[in-house]
C-alpha cells in the first residue's frame, strides 16, 4: 500500500501532470490490492477518495487502459451483466467482472467469513464502467460502487448469491 499512499499524497498536492496521472495510476492499481486496508476499513473514505481519482482527468482515462482494453470497452453491449465475488463486509467495491465463474472463485478464495457471497448486476448501462482491464486471464471491470446503488438501481436489477 506504500505505493498507493505515495500515488495520493502527490495527487493531493497536485504534483502529477496530466499527462502522467493515468498510466502512474494504472500502476498502482495493479499492484495494490485491498484499498480499503488503507482507509482502515472506512469503506466511504474509501469510494470518496477513489471516486476523486477516477475523475481526474476524464478526457484522458483511456490511457489508464491499454490499447486492447480500450476496444473492449468501447465494445461492450449497450447493457451488461457484471459479477463481483466476496463476503458482506467487502461485497461493494470498484472491480467487477464479466465472468461469473471467475467472480465465484474470487469469493470463495477470499471470504474469510468463510460465507462466500456473489453480487450480480444484470442490464447495467455499459456507460457506468469507468475502465476494463485484463486480469488472470479475465475481464475486471472498474465501476464506482455508488453508481451500482444509488444511479443505476431503478435500471438495474441487483442480486446477491450465497455460494
Amino acid at each position: 500500500m506504500e505505493k498507493f499512499g505515495d500515488f495520493y499524497r502527490e495527487f493531493k498536492n497536485g504534483t502529477i501532470g496530466a499527462e502522467d496521472y493515468w498510466p502512474l495510476w494504472r500502476s498502482v492499481w495493479d499492484c495494490c490490492e485491498h484499498f480499503t486496508s488503507y482507509f482502515e476499513g472506512d469503506i466511504s473514505e474509501r469510494d470518496n477518495v477513489l471516486g476523486a481519482l477516477f475523475s481526474q482527468h476524464t478526457h484522458l482515462r483511456s490511457n489508464f487502459m491499454t490499447p486492447e482494453e480500450n476496444v473492449k470497452l468501447q465494445s461492450l453491449s449497450k447493457h451488461v451483466t457484471i459479477f463481483r465475488g466476496g463476503q458482506q463486509v467487502n461485497i461493494s467495491g470498484w472491480s467487477w467482472t464479466l465472468e461469473r465463474e471467475y467472480a465465484e472463485r474470487c469469493a470463495q478464495s477470499g471470504a474469510s467469513d468463510n460465507r462466500p457471497l456473489l453480487a450480480v448486476v444484470s442490464s447495467l448501462p455499459s456507460s457506468a464502467v469507468l475502465a476494463y482491464i485484463e486480469k488472470e486471464g479475465a475481464s475486471e471491470l472498474i465501476v464506482d460502487p455508488l453508481t451500482i446503488t444509488i444511479e443505476t438501481g431503478d435500471y438495474a436489477k441487483i442480486t446477491f448469491e450465497r455460494l
